[in-house]
Order: structure tokens, then sequence, then C-alpha cells
């Protein structure tokens, strides 16, 4: 088991199918407590709904506000969706991530303080991780499941022009539902690949 201290979001860059694959293949050496589909259903791959949280591999090396090692000490949600930056999530989405944040708050006190609650960007960008993106709803997700609190700051680390770039990307999407997902998924590498690049020269002074 682990001390909850933190929650990190993510977004699958892979269809549901697709993601309960990877998340329950142990070879895979990732894995995430859960898992929320386009039309709100929760999957929890990892126990933690009970109070009783597992390890899940989903946050990598990761660092923030001193903290390293988040898979040590967070819980891990996934969001079904191809890519944060270029995708919007769903109505469904939201009320159900809202619905599962008050259980958790009810089980993990530490995540009655939103500050709690990062992207996986905020503590891995470093190394290109760039979701739940520029088209997730930081404001909304605090009024809805901290309504009294003030919201802390979550700036998305995906650059503007960025995405603009591989908006463009978006007609050459595949037809079928494999191919989607492939194609997304390899967007969602070039996307960190770009990030970690632009934080490496950040880093170097450039």
């Amino acid at each position: 088991t682990i001390s909850v201290d933190y929650l990190v979001i993510h977004y699958t860059a892979v269809n549901l199918r697709e993601a309960l694959s990877i998340f329950n293949d142990p070879t895979s050496n990732v894995s995430a407590h859960l898992v929320i589909d386009l039309d709100g259903t929760l999957y929890e791959l990892v126990e933690c709904l009970n109070g009783r949280a597992l390890r899940a591999w989903h946050a990598g090396k990761s660092q923030w506000n001193g903290i390293h090692n988040f898979n040590d000490c967070s819980i891990g949600i996934e969001l079904v969706n191809y890519n944060g930056n270029l995708f919007c999530f769903t109505e469904a989405q939201y009320q159900a991530l809202q619905q599962v944040v008050q259980t958790l708050k009810q089980r993990y006190p530490q995540l009655q303080d939103p500050a709690r609650v990062v992207g996986h960007e905020q503590i891995a960008g470093f190394r290109g991780k760039a979701d739940p993106g520029i088209c997730f709803d930081w404001c909304r997700f605090y009024r809805e499941s901290y309504p009294r609190a003030i919201a802390p700051a979550r700036k998305a680390v995906c650059p503007p022009q960025l995405q603009q770039s591989l908006l463009r990307l978006k007609d050459s999407e595949p037809k079928s539902s494999q191919g989607k997902s492939d194609f997304w998924r390899s967007v969602s590498t070039v996307t960190e690949t770009s990030i970690r690049l632009i934080e490496d020269a950040k880093r170097s002074g450039f």
C-alpha cells in the first residue's frame, strides 16, 4: 500500500480498449488506478476506492515542489482522450471525475487540499509529459470539486504554436478505431518529444 498525498490526472493517448489492454498487461510496466471513458464509465484497475491504495505505475520519473517519485504517494486517473492538447474532454468525463474526487477526498484527507491535485505535466513536463493538456478545463474542475477553495494555477506545458501544428494532423486521421489509436499514440509521442526539447532548451538558457 501507499500513502496517498496527491492525485495525478492524465490522458490515455489511446482508445478505451487499448488503454485497458496496456494497463492490465503486467509486461507493459505502466498502470493506473482509475480510467474514465468518454461516456463517464469508471474502471478501477488498481485498488484505491475503498480507502486502501496500492501502488500504480502512472507517474514515471517525476518531481514537483520538492516531492519525487509520485508513484509512491499518488493516485493516477486516466481520462480516455487521444490527446488532451487537441481534443476536448466530454461532459460525462467531467461529471464522473467530480464524483470520484468526492469519494477520494473522503477516503484520503490530504486530497481535501486542491493544491494536491496536479496534472502529469506539472510533475513530469520536464521529460515531455503533456497531459491532461491545454483542453482540460482546470477552472471547471476546481470549481466543481473544490467549490469553496481558491484554485491553484495549473499551466499546460504544450506551447500554443505546437498545438496549432498538431491540429493540422487531424485531417490525416485514419478511419478505423485501431488506426486512430495507433495514429494518435504516435502523435502523443511527437508531442512529448517536442516538449522535452523545448524544456531542455529552457533549462540550458536558450
